[in-house]
């Protein structure tokens, strides 16, 4: 689909905001950054987040002075088709100023541009609802799908995108729910479709979807490790069965969730180590620390107390290791900043230079060159 936004624009202030972060480091200099914005211009208007709010809000309001204005030639009767007929000429106006503000205006997610999305959006289903009104749920999700799935291609946005998401895991939901066993299958039918759309937005290369996938990539793996988790799926399982009880009953195939909740954060921290991946460490060490929640509801012997001491010794603990282990850089990790490795062997290269000689110093080889092993030579 035809993306709204300047897609040679986007990639620009892409490539700016990583050489903003090299600017702050200290690898590149202020003339090289001049140097940077002009090679690789963008003209998005982009205000600061506090201006964005006042934007959004000022949007909104625009969009229901507007409804209500054409409320009064459309809604005389208060028939459900006069109502029809209003969203449809609301949803097509917001369209048709989103898209004018975009082109004439360089929005890029300022806020006026986000409102009028939404206000579109939301006009454009609601027609939609009226004219299959009693009709499954399945039926409502399907066509809000059908909008906003488009509406994340075309505009990026988002909000639409982690909409769409949980509109889709809830489609998948309500279809399973409708035979008995889809209640037993539905947490792994979860999982499936957690880790498919995970590794169907981990293959994205374009830039103008970045954010968007970083944000479904997150709900992917949170709704992944809750689909097996033991707490998640015995409580739901009461939940569904309307088993009003003092203890939720067990579970069938308690050991599989068992080992779901065990393993995946330990997998999630693993493959973040691994991979360098923040997104992945970050959220297998929120999933392990609710593990160890659902361990502690149904099995822990200690009191509160007695558990955040332990648990509070075995962080000190574990973060001390750390440090201790990571004060040389191993496996490309480090407890040291950014700022303070970035010259770690300046000293040694200077050295080498100076002396002619090419040293080795924690795994760093300088060679290739005749100066001095600056790959100055001809191979390098």
């Amino acid at each position: 689909m035809k993306k709204a936004y300047n897609e040679t624009w986007v990639e620009n202030l892409y490539i700016l905001r990583k050489a903003s972060k090299w600017l702050e480091k200290g690898l590149l200099s202020t003339a090289q950054m001049d140097e940077l914005k002009i090679s690789f211009p963008e003209q998005f208007y982009r205000p600061g987040i506090f201006v964005k709010i006042g934007l959004f809000f000022f949007g909104t309001i625009a969009c229901s002075f507007f409804v209500g204005f054409a409320s009064i030639f459309f809604l005389e009767g208060g028939s459900g088709q006069s109502f029809s007929v209003l969203s449809i000429i609301c949803s097509a106006s917001f369209f048709f100023f989103l898209e004018y503000v975009i082109k004439n205006r360089n929005l890029f997610h300022s806020g006026v541009d986000n409102a009028l999305l939404y206000a579109a959006a939301s006009c454009a289903v609601a027609p939609l609802f009226l004219l299959f009104e009693d009709a499954p749920l399945s039926v409502y999700l399907i066509i809000s799908l059908l909008v906003l799935i488009p509406a994340t291609l075309r505009y990026a946005d988002l909000l639409a995108a982690a909409v769409s998401f949980f509109l889709l895991f809830t489609l998948l939901a309500n279809l399973m729910m409708k035979f008995p066993l889809g209640k037993a299958l539905l947490p792994f039918s979860l999982m499936i479709l957690a880790a498919l759309v995970y590794f169907w937005v981990k293959r994205n290369k374009d830039v103008y979807y970045l954010d968007c996938q970083k944000v479904l990539e997150v709900l992917s793996l949170v709704t992944f490790y809750l689909g097996g988790n033991y707490f998640v799926v015995r409580e739901g399982n009461a939940s569904l069965n309307a088993l009003n009880l003092r203890v939720s009953p067990q579970i069938a195939f308690s050991s599989i969730f068992y080992t779901f909740t065990t393993l995946i954060p330990i997998l999630y921290i693993t493959f973040g180590f691994k991979k360098h991946n923040r997104i992945l460490l970050i959220i297998g060490m929120l999933t392990l620390a609710f593990s160890i929640y659902t361990y502690r509801h149904y099995f822990s012997p200690l009191t509160v107390s007695q558990e955040l001491i332990f648990v509070g010794v075995m962080l000190i603990v574990v973060a001390a290791a750390a440090i201790r282990y990571l004060h040389v850089p191993k496996h490309g990790l480090s407890d040291e900043k950014e700022e303070e490795r970035q010259f770690a062997n300046l000293e040694a290269i200077l050295v080498a230079q100076s002396l002619g000689q090419t040293p080795q110093e924690n795994g760093i080889e300088f060679g290739g060159g005749n100066f001095g092993g600056g790959g100055a030579g001809e191979v390098y």
